[in-house]
């Protein structure tokens, strides 16, 4: 198959199904692609999987997963989370949706025929997905379990994908947020990750032909027969490292080096890959705009702007990483890290740097306007103008601030704690720097650039 929207690229397909890695789903639609193909990395993550495992093999199942044809499909709805009645659904809406004039299914202008540059039809087709699913009222932590799996119900999200978020082992992650957050998170999360694999396949498919061309090129100047029709094997295999991803692991000697950095402060994101490729290029130098790393509104301190959040404490990231890690099925999760210098974050002037700390008055009023999405007051906007604030990561979703009196009513209840069951426990600590010019070049500056680390978290993990 091909066409606008086929994930594997044809030449890719081919060659893939040529070596029995690319097999035919189970239903129509769908492929089975083995685990060392599906990923850049995959030959690190699943290296314990052989490459020639036939179908018929008890470890089938480890080592293929279902995946779909096509981007935009009723295959693609069942795998980003939807129940098999709501991929149906929203399917069956998608096809009678009009193509001009104002749309009776939803708000908001007709359905884009032709993909454009300013709105690629898988952008409107992921839209129109979150849109059709999401529910009102969402629940949050002061709703019971009950209440969050009537929600996911209601939102036609699949047993499956229910089970993964409300897993007992993230209750303290997944209170952090309200369910629609989770939900809209994951769904997000597993469509990347189709474009994502998209991505890689067309990669594989432009080594191909260029390999091709120049086994050609060679037999041509020797007079013989250029017989080539493809290559053996797909490029990135053998536990070469992938394009913009560490060969390291989270977890390998590396990764656990990468914490202590004398004279710095090492921070971390814990993110899904797909939201981050082309940060990187093949040698793993920072070649991408880090504007990749902005964090959307609202959040602890910014309430209509973007920033760059980040975590000294790798615990967090790697927390929020195996969570996302939980929701997904084959798509990849990353934690970034990088040292940014103790002396440049010193030499910052009173007005750059700002800190805020529970249980303050101050860090109260900031959560309370920026996550209620209000204009800071006048005593506040030292936060908006500074380069870099650095204070406590509050742990309730946005509408639960909606239904505080007041500021004065945000409590202990309210902060993030690090650490083990059974121990002392901390106010998780956060920095972000500022989405603006001032904050992104000090960051580039000051060791980003130079530092920047980016390591697969392996399934491996979540055991």
């Amino acid at each position: 198959m091909s066409g606008p929207g086929v994930i594997l690229a044809p030449l890719d397909a081919e060659t893939l199904q040529s070596q029995g890695l690319l097999h035919p789903g189970s239903t129509t639609g769908t492929h089975r692609l083995h685990r060392r193909r599906v990923t850049e990395y995959g030959d690190v993550e699943y290296k314990h999987i052989p490459l020639d495992v036939p179908l018929q093999s008890p470890l089938a199942d480890e080592a293929y997963v279902t995946i779909p044809q096509t981007l935009i499909s009723r295959q693609t709805l069942a795998h980003i989370g939807l129940s098999d009645s709501k991929a149906t659904e929203l399917w069956h809406r998608w096809g009678n949706w009009p193509a001009d004039g104002p749309s009776p299914v939803i708000d908001g202008p007709g359905r884009a025929i032709d993909a454009d540059d300013d709105e690629p039809l898988e952008a409107v087709f992921l839209g129109f997905v979150i849109h059709l699913t999401k529910r009102e009222p969402d629940v949050d932590d002061e709703s019971d379990d009950v209440q969050w799996r009537s929600y996911l119900d209601a939102c036609g999200i699949s047993h499956d994908v229910q089970d993964a978020i409300m897993d007992p082992h993230f209750t303290d992650i997944r209170l952090s947020n309200s369910c629609w957050y989770w939900i809209q998170d994951t769904i997000e999360m597993r469509y990347a990750g189709l474009q994502d694999i998209q991505h890689i396949s067309l990669a594989r498919e432009m080594q191909l032909r260029k390999t091709a061309s120049q086994s050609g090129r060679r037999e041509g100047n020797s007079g013989g027969q250029n017989t080539t029709t493809g290559l053996s094997s797909p490029p990135m295999q053998g536990g070469q490292g992938p394009a913009g991803v560490s060969v390291d692991v989270w977890g390998s000697a590396r990764a656990i080096a990468a914490r202590n950095a004398p004279g710095h402060t090492v921070l971390y994101k814990g993110m899904d890959k797909a939201r981050v490729t082309g940060l990187l290029d093949e040698t793993g130098a920072l070649s991408g705009s880090i504007t990749k790393l902005l964090s959307t509104p609202p959040a602890d301190f910014s309430s209509r702007w973007q920033d760059f959040y980040f975590t000294p404490s790798y615990q967090v990231a790697e927390r929020y990483a195996i969570y996302a890690k939980r929701r997904v099925t084959c798509e990849s999760v990353v934690i970034v890290c990088f040292c940014i210098k103790n002396a440049a974050v010193d030499a910052l002037g009173d007005a750059e740097i700002q800190r805020v700390y529970w249980p303050s008055g101050e860090w109260k009023q900031l959560i309370w306007y920026c996550q209620r999405n209000e204009a800071l007051p006048s005593s506040l906007i030292k936060y908006r103008k500074a380069t870099l604030v650095i204070g406590t990561i509050s742990r309730k979703p946005s509408h639960a601030y909606h239904q505080l009196e007041s500021w004065e009513h945000i409590s202990g209840n309210h902060v993030l704690m690090v650490g083990a069951a059974g121990q002392e426990q901390l106010a998780g600590v956060q920095y972000v720097f500022s989405g603006r010019e001032d904050g992104e070049n000090f960051l580039l500056e000051n060791g980003l650039r130079e530092s920047i680390k980016v390591f697969p978290l392996l399934s491996r993990e979540l055991e």
